[in-house]
């Protein structure tokens, strides 16, 4: 588990009197006030719940909520996709690996009923790999309500220590950003050969500086696979990665992730091989990187003037297994819902492989795994007029991974791969 969680909160308002008492915080709870008293809350199946600020390491993050669209404010459905756009925003800049997200809601008791019907029906956000969604209801608890209109603001941020970090007067003016916070960069540095081979540069010394470029804010060392593992402060606004090859008999030296996607060749200097680091390298690198949601994806493609789209999703099986699992199911109920709500688009599912093993049997496992998602989607009432399967095997191979290449578990898997090409 990882060190920090931000626990998300959204609290439900329903009247102009009870927003606009909501506006700021009362000055006791001032930035660095420490807040830990329980707030009654009832959950989805109407049992009391004491929600306690902060919860075990928790960061705690408030916003508030209603589950009927009145069109105006910052509560209504395109605040939602404001909002989780927000959410990506601090997961990438905050540099936080779990998400916990709480739909607190703030109403009249008499609502309260409706208020479940409506996030049973349609959840204001939605379950990933990297937060998870609770919904609690005050349910109109005079003591909680007073203390929430006290404490919350349209967005707060509060620490593990139960300390108020941050809060707003709206989602927009909201910057989440912890000075002690410290970012794990993963990288992989290779060198490409006279054949354009990345043959791994192992025992390589890499440190990071900041603007400054004066003090090393972190080091380390790559292994076997060229794969190095550094914890940097997040409190600079750019960063230099340099690798010390000094002792390499090389002419260049490329960076990767450790999935081996290419990020960009290093520069040449008199002591050694160097980088800037741009937002998008350091998010690529830290594993925070949030994947854009199929359904979203879709949307965006089904307003422009292209015929394809090509996504590509990590549909998980067992070692030499082609039946799905829970997670990739739900990754294909959204396609389903895709597919039934436009009934013109077509679909090719295209599986790959790893390397490992032999070619003829990862290309008869890669044309099963097509088929077991082709067969979900008949199955969930798809016309299979409508569905291509193909399996690829390990014909396509993104990375250095090819047969008799020693890679990492990382490098083999990001060559696992379905790929979902969309047709209008």
């Amino acid at each position: 588990m990882k060190k920090l969680f931000i626990l998300f909160s959204l609290l439900l308002f329903f009247s102009t009197n009870v927003f606009c008492q909501n506006n700021s915080i009362k000055s006791a709870d001032t930035i660095g006030h420490i807040v830990k008293e329980l707030i009654e809350v009832y959950d989805t199946t109407n049992a009391k719940v004491n929600l306690k600020i902060p919860d075990k390491g928790y960061y705690i993050l408030v916003y508030r909520y209603r589950w009927k669209d009145i069109g105006k404010g910052i509560d209504n459905k395109d605040s939602i996709k404001l909002l989780e756009d927000k959410i990506s925003t601090i997961l990438l800049g905050g540099m936080i690996g779990n998400l916990k997200v709480i739909c607190l809601a703030y109403d009249r008791s008499a609502d309260y009923d409706k208020w479940m019907q409506n996030i049973k029906k349609e959840k204001p956000f939605k379950p990933t790999s990297k937060y998870k969604v609770d919904y609690y209801n005050l349910n109109g608890n005079q003591i909680s309500e007073k203390r929430s209109r006290e404490l919350f603001t349209k967005l707060s941020l509060f620490g593990p220590d139960g300390k108020i970090i941050k809060f707003s007067s709206s989602i927009a003016k909201f910057y989440y950003h912890l000075k002690d916070e410290k970012i794990n960069v993963k990288g992989k540095l290779v060198t490409v050969n006279d054949k354009g081979i990345n043959e791994p540069l192992n025992d390589v010394l890499v440190y990071f500086h900041g603007e400054n470029k004066v003090d090393t804010l972190g080091k380390g060392i790559t292994d076997i696979y060229g794969d190095f593992d550094v914890n940097i402060p997040n409190n600079e606004s750019s960063y230099t990665l340099k690798a010390d090859a000094t002792h390499k008999n090389i002419k260049n030296i490329m960076l990767l992730t450790q999935e081996g996607k290419q990020i960009s060749y290093l520069q040449k200097s008199f002591l050694s091989y160097e980088y800037k680091l741009i937002k998008a390298d350091i998010l690529e690198m830290s594993e925070m990187k949030v994947e854009d949601d199929i359904s979203l994806t879709f949307k965006n493609f089904e307003g422009s003037k292209e015929n394809k789209l090509l996504v590509i999703e990590d549909i998980i099986y067992g070692l030499d297994e082609f039946n799905l699992d829970k997670q990739s199911a739900e990754i294909l109920n959204k396609v389903v819902k895709i597919l039934k709500e436009r009934d013109k688009i077509k679909l090719e599912i295209i599986s790959h492989t790893d390397s490992q093993g032999d070619d003829a049997s990862n290309l008869s496992l890669s044309k099963k795994r097509a088929n077991a998602v082709a067969e979900y989607l008949i199955n969930n009432g798809i016309s299979k007029k409508r569905i291509t399967a193909i399996g690829k095997g390990e014909t396509e191979i993104r990375n250095r991974c090819f047969n008799s290449v020693a890679c990492s578990d990382k490098e083999h898997g990001y060559n696992r791969r379905t790929e979902f090409k969309f047709s209008k």
